[in-house]
């Protein structure tokens, strides 16, 4: 099987070690987030990591191209709840997450100084300790959904947020 040592503790010319492991993606903690209360986080269903990408200037000379690495960004992640309806009330505590942002009943948006939060993310290993940490700075929902309903549909109802972040920081194993 490509990729996969069976015959001993590898490392060496046969392929990688069988005895090594690899982050799971069930293990991870956002440890804060603004507004969100803590008892909200604890049920996240899904979370993306960061995402960086550079620009690509240009530069046009004869009949080639040759590009340069410009201004940098991270890309917004995804946050999923599911949609409890007791103590943490989901939609309502993203509902007044977005309220820091923007008032809704007179659209007034607020100072930046009032709604970007830092945040955390920990990927953890199987003991429970981070090995993987995301600070990220500079949060704030970019866009909310509370999805749709369906009368036919049994499905667990979940609540999803968008997160615009300036920068994030990844720290390795403590």
């Amino acid at each position: 099987m490509p990729g996969f040592n069976v015959v001993g503790a590898g490392g060496d010319a046969r392929g990688p070690s069988n005895t090594i492991e690899v982050r799971r993606k069930h293990r991870w903690l956002f440890e804060t987030l603004g507004p969100v209360s803590p008892a909200a986080l604890l049920i996240l269903q899904s979370a993306s990591r960061p995402s960086f990408k550079f620009d690509e200037p240009e530069m046009h000379h004869n009949q080639e191209v040759a590009y340069f690495a410009g201004k940098q960004s991270w890309d917004p992640i995804t946050l999923v709840w599911y949609d409890s309806e007791q103590n943490p009330d989901v939609s309502q505590e993203v509902y007044n997450w977005l309220g820091s942002v923007v008032e809704p009943s007179n659209v007034n948006v607020s100072a930046p100084s009032a709604y970007k939060q830092d945040a955390q993310l920990s990927v953890m290993d199987g003991a429970g300790a981070a090995n993987e940490q995301w600070n990220m700075y500079g949060c704030w929902p970019s866009a909310v959904n509370f999805q749709e309903l369906d009368y036919s549909s049994t499905d667990l109802l979940t609540c999803e947020a968008t997160l615009r972040y300036d920068r994030a920081i990844r720290f390795a194993a403590s």
